[in-house]
């Protein structure tokens, strides 16, 4: 009888440690699942408190998300290769963005922001040379921009060259 009864407990011994064993697989890969989805709910928290802007990568989610946000328009399939970067240091902000489109994008956002062409007098925002591979200050000096704002506010910039299809686009307060 003692001989059977160490088996059984042998037994009951291996199987509940091959059920611990088990049910820790599913409660280590549950934790994970809770802990993936709880990162993803702080990270649009943190978003939207204080904004992604990814300036070394191009079309990331987060560029994505600024360019609806600024030039509130929707992300159409022609806009490729989309940079942003924004400073929001002290009592002024900037934000910056290059990518590529067609015409009926930049129509629509200057239609959308009520931006005019500007004037051969007052064609420049603020200049940000050798800031960034992608903000291409000679390539944008030499563009007349699409314009709006209003002093001691905000002021908008809107660049294209329709024979590249780049666009520059550039937003700041003063």
């Amino acid at each position: 009888m003692k001989k059977h009864s160490g088996r059984l407990l042998l037994t009951f011994f291996f199987l509940s440690l091959s059920m611990t064993v088990l049910s820790c697989g599913k409660i280590k890969h549950k934790g994970h699942q809770v802990l993936n989805n709880s990162k993803d709910a702080v990270t649009e928290q943190i978003d939207q408190v204080f904004p992604t802007y990814n300036a070394h990568d191009a079309d990331t989610k987060h560029n994505k998300d600024r360019f609806k946000e600024h030039l509130q328009i929707e992300l159409t399939g022609d806009v490729k290769d989309l940079y942003t970067y924004g400073d929001f240091m002290g009592i002024d902000y900037a934000v910056l963005m290059s990518f590529s489109c067609d015409q009926a994008t930049i129509d629509r956002i200057v239609k959308k922001n009520g931006l005019q062409l500007s004037t051969e007098d007052d064609r420049c925002g603020i200049s940000y040379p050798g800031m960034f591979n992608w903000w291409k200050q000679d390539t944008i000096d030499k563009l007349i921009p699409y314009k709006a704002g209003e002093e001691d506010e905000y002021w908008q910039y809107l660049w294209y060259n329709p024979k590249t299809r780049q666009a520059f686009y550039e937003e700041f307060s003063m």
